[in-house]
Parts: C-alpha cells; sequence; structure tokens
C-alpha cells in the first residue's frame, strides 16, 4: 500500500491516496513544512507510485537551490514521453530558495506541462515561495512529526534516541540526524553551563575556539538548537534578537569564530 514506510502526517497521507484513487491529484503541487519531516519522502513514493516507477522521477535541488540550467535540463527530460510506466515526475527541493531565473524558467514548465507529467515543490514555507509559482500549484501542509516518531525513525535508521536531541530536533528528523552527527548537542550543553558560571570570562575563549571549527551550517544549526533552549525557558527577546542577528551574519559569509566572539561579547557584555 501507498506510503507504507512513512511515518506520521496521517491527514495529509489519507487525503493525497484520495486525490490518487480518484485519478484527480495534481500536476504541479507545493509540499511546505519545517525541515527534515519527510516531505521530500513522502513526495518521492507518490510520484514514484503515479508515474510507474523511480526511473520515471527525478530529483533536483537536493544539496542547493536547483539552477536555471537544472530547471532547463529537467524541463527537457519532463517533456520527452516515459519509454516505460505511465508518466513522468519532477521534484523541486528548496522551492523557497530559488533565484530569479530558475524560478522563471520553472514558470514556464508549470503553465504548460505535458498531459502525462507531475512536478512536486518542496518548501519550508509557501510565503517564501513567488506568488506566480505559489498558484499554480496545490499545497499540501506538513507539521512537526512527534517526538516519538522521530525517535522510531532514527533508530529505525541505526541512531540511538538520544534524548536532547529528540528535545532539539523538535519534530524533524532530518535536524534530529544532524544533531547526531555533529558537535552541537555537546556544546549546547556546555554554553549552558558557562551561562551558570561565576567565570564566564575564563571559559569563553575557549569555548569560541571549539565553535570556529564548526562549518557554517553546523553553527546555524547551534544557533537553531540555542533558540529551543532560550524557547523552553519562556523566552527572552533581547537573546532571540542575538540569536537571530547571528544567524543572519552566519548566512552572509562571516566566519563562525568571529560571529561567536560577537555573540559572547552582546551576550554578556564582556
Amino acid at each position: 500500500m501507498l506510503f507504507n514506510s512513512i511515518v506520521g502526517h496521517s491527514k495529509q497521507l489519507n487525503l493525497l491516496r484520495r486525490l490518487i484513487e480518484r485519478g484527480t491529484f495534481p500536476q504541479s503541487s507545493l509540499f511546505v513544512g519545517p525541515e527534515g519531516v519527510g516531505k521530500r519522502t513522502v513526495a518521492g513514493e507518490l510520484l514514484t507510485g503515479i508515474c510507474g516507477g523511480e526511473f520515471n522521477v527525478r530529483e533536483v535541488g537536493t544539496e542547493k537551490p536547483v539552477t536555471v540550467d537544472e530547471i532547463r535540463e529537467v524541463s527537457s527530460w519532463l517533456f520527452t514521453k516515459p519509454a516505460s510506466g505511465t508518466g513522468k515526475g519532477v521534484i523541486v527541493d528548496r522551492a523557497d530558495e530559488m533565484r530569479g531565473e530558475a524560478a522563471n524558467a520553472l514558470l514556464k514548465t508549470l503553465e504548460e506541462p505535458p498531459a502525462y507529467a507531475y512536478i512536486c515543490l518542496i518548501a519550508r514555507g509557501e510565503e517564501s515561495v513567488l506568488p506566480t509559482i505559489r498558484s499554480r500549484c496545490k499545497v499540501f501542509r506538513f507539521g512537526p512529526l512527534t517526538d516519538s516518531s522521530v525517535a522510531y525513525v532514527i533508530e529505525k535508521m541505526g541512531f540511538k534516541a538520544d534524548g536532547r536531541v529528540i528535545k532539539l530536533a523538535r519534530g524533524s528528523v532530518g535536524k534530529a540526524i544532524k544533531l547526531l552527527e555533529t558537535p552541537v548537542v555537546n556544546l549546547i550543553d556546555e554554553f549552558t553551563g558557562i551561562l551558570k558560571s561565576s567565570d564566564k570570562l575564563k571559559k569563553v575563549v575557549p569555548f569560541s575556539e571549539k565553535f570556529g571549527k564548526l562549518s557554517r551550517e553546523e553553527a546555524l544549526l547551534f544557533f537553531d538548537s540555542l533558540e529551543v533552549v532560550v524557547f523552553e525557558k519562556g523566552g527572552a527577546p533581547r537573546w532571540e534578537e542575538l540569536i537571530n542577528r547571528s544567524r543572519y551574519y552566519l548566512k552572509f559569509y562571516g566566519k563562525p569564530q568571529s560571529v561567536m566572539e560577537w555573540f559572547l561579547v552582546s551576550a554578556f557584555g564582556l
């Protein structure tokens, strides 16, 4: 049965099954929701079922935002009739991060797709997708998974369900796996220890040096996790502002250690 391997999202999956059974699943769809909750996995299984096999489905944008050349190439493939199966499908991940040229090239395909073609866009939020593209898609909204579902999935993948990781992941299997594969959780514990310390100055320098060894993606994951910790303690506007500004600096090519040094000086008034 379709979606047997998918954990969670029962309402969304039931809706998708009904549309497929009726033959009314839209040619253009947009799956939105938190990163790492299984949107792309659902899209892959769905299009594989509709199009008659995994060789009739292609994915773009999984590692980085799709380029205009990638859109043109996959559109050319899409307009070639399938040699076998019942159709062709394309999954465009990170649709909310596409640049203008790529979005315009995709729009042309969305306006007049071949009758056998299905295009599924994946994004974190529908408002981040260009209105001209969003208006041509049926939107399906996915929420975070339960903690028990996250634990179940990562254990099936061979990881140990660390309670700290489950809490910080906030319903995202993808984020849980990243946390398990990086030193971020230990750095969060170390940072909360600094907060409670009476000798912060002595500890912040070695901490920022450790932080400097993180990749930009790992540094962003740290601040996302720190936001969860702050939220759990009831929230604090000043901390939230510092976290948001740190993420902004990182996204615009600030070095992790430099950003952390700025954060620590601003947070502790050192």
